[in-house]
């Protein structure tokens, strides 16, 4: 490599710095915005441990504990980017923080021994027992974070197809790069280090990227439908000819009450998450976080859905849904050999005891009951 090392260093410090002052300066934060923000953090500090190297002495190690929350609060991110509503709950925040108290305890263990002089044989021990616990846990983390990007891509809405191949393809490319680098190279340590800080400045842009494409436009709007004409520029003309063609309603929506303008923006906006999008899919799906991704009031959102989408409640309803994808799969020849949990995890719940309970109260059967009595439809046919 041509650049000097410490040269891409700055560069890279630099690019961090650039990034967390987008992060502060964007108005209509996400938490996708705060976990970026801490990454680049973390990765600067990580920088400047390497640059400042052996110059602070066994201060280094004190700056290296800031650098706790690189795979780790990646992981995160990647969660919040593709799981819009309730990306992560307490068990996933506990592992993050995990990894990032043990890289900390490391750190913190190199500073004392250097600090102090441990017994250098029990320092080693102790040293390789951290490192190789931190790298188990950092490759799990890894590939968590590369099914997040796969986890859901069937269902996904073009935009959102081409946003996870772009975060797949940076960070297969990122992950071989690295792990090609390391074994290649194993006997120049410079040209490792040297690869690894420019497949880092790469996944620092291509995030920000990545970042400003998701939430650049708002999530609510609109999108267009393959059958619907592109004429209809004003949201109220478009709304009502959603509501009126779409062949999930039973009816045509807007005939079955009266609905001022905003309301038919609005049903036609709930129809778009729920039929199209498929948000009944996501696990703990509230009415809380339709009425956050749309802007409006919770009660305007069930009032539409047991008035117009003809749902006793909003659980009710998205249980309805569910149960419906469900039964599509027990059926379909290719979903034959899926386990039942597998069936209720794709179909939005979080645990098969629910998901039996609800199917059974729905259909009158339990999903392997169903399964068994419409085997036939399942099977192929034979010529």
């Amino acid at each position: 490599m041509d650049m000097p090392l410490t040269t891409l260093f700055t560069i890279n410090i630099s690019v961090c710095l650039a990034c967390l002052f987008i992060q502060a300066i964007t108005i209509k934060k996400h938490t996708s915005h705060l976990l970026f923000a801490l990454f680049c953090a973390s990765v600067a500090l990580a920088t400047t441990q390497k640059l400042t190297g052996n110059t602070l002495g066994a201060y280094q190690y004190l700056i290296g504990m800031g650098a706790c929350a690189t795979c780790n609060a990646y992981w995160l991110l990647a969660r919040s980017l593709f799981r819009k509503n309730q990306p992560f709950t307490l068990h996933h925040i506990i592992l993050a923080v995990a990894i990032a108290a043990l890289i900390m305890i490391k750190q913190g263990y190199l500073f004392a021994g250097n600090q102090w002089q441990w017994d250098i044989k029990q320092s080693i021990l102790t040293k390789a027992m951290l490192s190789e616990l931190t790298l188990l846990l950092s490759s799990t983390i890894l590939v968590l974070s590369f099914w997040e990007g796969c986890r859901g891509f069937k269902h996904a809405t073009k935009t959102e197809k081409a946003q996870r191949l772009l975060f797949l393809s940076a960070f297969s490319f990122a992950v071989v790069i690295c792990k090609i680098a390391k074994s290649y190279y194993a006997d120049q340590p410079q040209m490792t280090t040297h690869i690894i800080a420019f497949v880092t400045l790469f996944m620092l842009l291509n995030t920000q990227v990545l970042i400003f494409w998701c939430y650049s436009f708002p999530r609510s709007q609109l999108r267009c439908h393959k059958n619907q004409a592109p004429s209809l520029t004003t949201p109220l003309a478009f709304a009502t000819q959603y509501l009126t063609v779409n062949p999930r309603l039973p009816e045509p929506l807007i005939e079955h009450q009266p609905l001022n303008q905003q309301d038919i923006i609005l049903a036609a906006q709930m129809s778009e998450l729920f039929f199209n999008q498929k948000k009944f899919l996501q696990n703990n799906l509230k009415v809380a976080d339709i009425a956050r991704e749309l802007a409006v009031s919770e009660y305007r959102i069930s009032h539409l859905v047991r008035s117009h989408l003809k749902g006793k409640s909003f659980n009710q309803f998205i249980n309805q849904l569910r149960i419906e994808h469900a039964q599509s799969l027990l059926v379909k020849p290719n979903t034959q050999t899926w386990p039942i949990l597998v069936i209720g995890l794709e179909s939005g719940f979080a645990s098969i005891g629910p998901f039996t309970r609800t199917f059974k109260a729905q259909t009158g059967f339990t999903p392997h009951q169903y399964r068994q009595q419409n085997k036939t439809l399942a099977e192929p046919a034979v010529n």
